[in-house]
């Protein structure tokens, strides 16, 4: 190599390594699948071209252990998303934030004092393929799924692993009572991924998953005719999910900057169009975006989100031991 060759690229190396440590670098832990958060870290970094934005992803009791753990020196600065009642679980260990995109969002869904910020709400639905029902009548809430024709054919995620299959039977069981919650468990073929279950009923395995609406409504989307969402009668429930600040973050300023993003109007917008989760801003319509119909027309049975985790262990404890006595 030439002196002169080698002179240049010395210069290209060191101008490169010089516009490396000018950016800064926020570390993200997030639950949310790949496909959105690359999406939107790839859009954020190209609007921000001086903040690089590292990621973390696990499931979100995992990160929230982490980020305990991690306590006296935070390697994380910002997660999103989980469920709120988990995050609260945790809460000595985020940094309030008041961020400007947060009246947008009811107030009930905002932590008082800034801990965290409700993004989006998944809706509990029965995912139903028309073709398997070979003719009966599809289910038109909780109740219907007790009765004994429904045996081995509702799939549900098992609620020790999947947090929004927890919501829906926590739920399922303080709304209809012991019995009705007894005889769904009865009938019900346990899986232990919250994909599984859908993916099983969109394969055609299964007529009815007890699931999340943006997971069926993702093949309703795509094109897959049999497929449709039933709402139950006898009302359904939410799981509504957040970010936070994580304490002690080493690049709180940059943090920041991602948290309000992420909570835009034009980013929860976007989305929704990909994913079809549900915002919680009130200016975002999702019923001109979608054929989803609006939150309002929706029956939603309310869950004291504290209480919830609280009986978690309990409720596991006497789930197992219906599953083990079928």
């Amino acid at each position: 190599m030439s002196k002169r060759l080698a002179a240049a690229c010395a210069a290209i190396m060191l101008l490169t390594g010089t516009r490396s440590a000018l950016a800064a670098n926020v570390v993200l832990y997030s639950s949310n699948d790949v496909q959105t958060v690359n999406s939107v870290v790839e859009q954020f970094e190209k609007e921000n071209p001086g903040i690089k934005v590292s990621v973390v992803r696990a499931g979100t009791g995992a990160l929230m252990q982490r980020i305990k753990a991690e306590a006296a020196n935070p390697l994380g600065d910002i997660f999103w998303s989980g469920g709120l009642s988990t995050i609260g679980a945790y809460q000595t260990h985020l940094q309030p934030y008041k961020s400007p995109e947060e009246n947008a969002v009811p107030a009930h869904y905002r932590e008082p004092n800034g801990l965290w910020l409700a993004t989006n709400t998944h809706v509990t639905v029965l995912m139903v393929n028309q073709k398997q029902l070979q003719g009966n009548p599809a289910p038109k809430g909780w109740a219907d799924l007790a009765a004994p024709r429904w045996k081995g054919k509702i799939v549900i995620p098992d609620p020790a692993f999947s947090s929004a299959s927890y919501v829906a039977l926590y739920g399922l069981k303080q709304t209809l009572g012991s019995d009705v919650f007894a005889g769904v468990v009865r009938n019900a073929v346990i899986v232990g991924t919250t994909s599984a279950a859908y993916q099983g009923v969109a394969n055609g395995e299964f007529p009815v998953a007890v699931t999340m609406e943006y997971a069926a409504q993702q093949y309703v989307a795509g094109g897959l005719g049999e497929i449709r969402l039933v709402y139950p009668s006898e009302g359904t429930f939410l799981s509504p999910e957040g970010m936070a600040m994580i304490k002690g973050a080493k690049h709180p300023a940059e943090a920041r900057k991602l948290f309000d993003f992420l909570a835009s109007r034009k980013i929860q917008t976007e989305i929704f169009r990909k994913a079809f989760r549900r915002p919680l801003r009130t200016d975002i319509q999702v019923g001109t975006l979608s054929s989803l119909p609006p939150l309002s027309a929706i029956k939603i049975v309310p869950l004291n989100d504290e209480r919830m985790e609280n009986d978690r262990a309990d409720f596991l404890a006497q789930w197992r031991k219906l599953v083990s006595a079928r």
